[in-house]
């Protein structure tokens, strides 16, 4: 450790700043609840620092610093199961929109999040993992296969029976999920609720 060679902090502090934010939903979501998931984005930025004059700019960023998050959540699974709550969503950080929707559907939007944070959190960690990666931070099968350290066409099949897992849990909250129909015909359009 005396010998080797640390980054300029400042450079890794304006490289590594706009996915801060990212790094710790990408935790969040991985480990289910936030002091888990801070201890892994400290830890994320913590391994990144120390091989960031090894990042050789092969993928984005971005994909790198998930790579070491999805590396450290996998990690703090397999050494320990996570509780299970998402609860604390809303006090992580997530915001409402500034054109703030009507009180019935700010609740019917809030019970949708607690019912996708549960099933997400009801899903193995294998999938759970990839779904976050994929469907929750955009990557692309290539760049969550790297992430992992997986096949892609491992990371296609966890996706798809995940998804199917998925469906089949929120089929319970059917009505929260169905688009423009309702249950029974009713139809809620943000218009007609205000």
């Amino acid at each position: 450790m005396f010998g080797r060679k640390l980054p300029d902090p400042t450079a890794f502090e304006e490289a590594v700043a706009p996915y801060e934010r990212q790094i710790y939903f990408t935790c969040l979501r991985i480990m289910g609840n936030k002091y888990d998931a801070e201890d892994c984005a400290q830890e994320t930025l913590l391994r990144a620092y120390r091989a960031f004059l090894s990042f050789r700019g092969e993928a984005r960023l971005s994909t790198w610093l998930y790579a070491i998050a999805a590396r450290v959540c996998m990690d703090a699974l397999r050494a320990k199961r996570p509780e299970s709550s998402l609860d604390d969503l809303m006090d992580a950080g997530w915001e409402k929109e500034d054109d703030a929707p009507s009180p019935y559907m700010a609740l019917e939007e809030n019970e949708r999040k607690a019912a996708l944070g549960k099933a997400l959190e009801e899903l193995p960690d294998l999938f759970r993992a990839v779904v976050v990666l994929c469907d929750l931070q955009g990557l692309t099968y290539e760049e969550a296969a790297q992430a992992l350290s997986i096949p892609i066409g491992t990371v296609r099949s966890r996706l798809n029976r995940a998804r199917k897992m998925l469906l089949k849990q929120l089929s319970d909250y059917g009505e929260l999920f169905l688009d423009e129909t309702r249950l029974n015909g009713e139809r809620r359009d943000k218009d007609e609720l205000q």
